[in-house]
């Protein structure tokens, strides 16, 4: 069972690590329901989503997970 204060370390060590990654991505529109990240985009170009994340991949993910949402 985790405690509150292993919670709020782990949130603290995020916090404290958070760094912003670039995600390209090519898409038509953006998808339906709640705009998450920061989008720079130029017609027939991907598109660039700034994410805050730990790491590369976990950005990729979130991006990939926002991408499949279903609204």
């Amino acid at each position: 069972m985790t405690t509150a204060k292993e919670l709020t370390d782990q949130l603290i060590y995020r916090a404290k690590n958070l760094q912003e990654f670039v995600v390209e991505r090519e898409f038509t529109g953006i998808p339906a329901g709640i705009v998450r990240f920061s989008i720079q985009h130029t017609v027939g170009e991907k598109a660039r989503i700034f994410v805050p994340a730990l790491t590369q991949e976990e950005a990729e993910q979130m991006v990939t997970e926002w991408f499949e949402e279903e609204v």
